[in-house]
């Protein structure tokens, strides 16, 4: 019973681990997103892209050269 328990908490400690890096996936990729339609808008400089989007201003000049 003991086994049972202790490897039913494992499971619930993976999920709750997969689900956090899932978000935390989901959350960079709508960043990059976002920062890629003001890009395309060309409103924005690099700089309030970085800012606004709490990206580094690295990635968003990287975005920029890609697209």
């Amino acid at each position: 019973m003991l086994m049972e328990a202790r490897l039913l908490d494992e499971r619930r400690e993976g999920k709750a681990e997969g689900i956090a890096e899932g978000k935390k996936i989901g959350l960079a990729e709508e960043k990059l997103a976002t920062a890629k339609r003001m890009l395309d808008k060309g409103y924005y400089s690099l700089e309030d892209i970085a800012e606004l989007t709490n990206l580094s201003l690295a990635d968003v000049e990287k975005l920029k050269e890609e697209a």
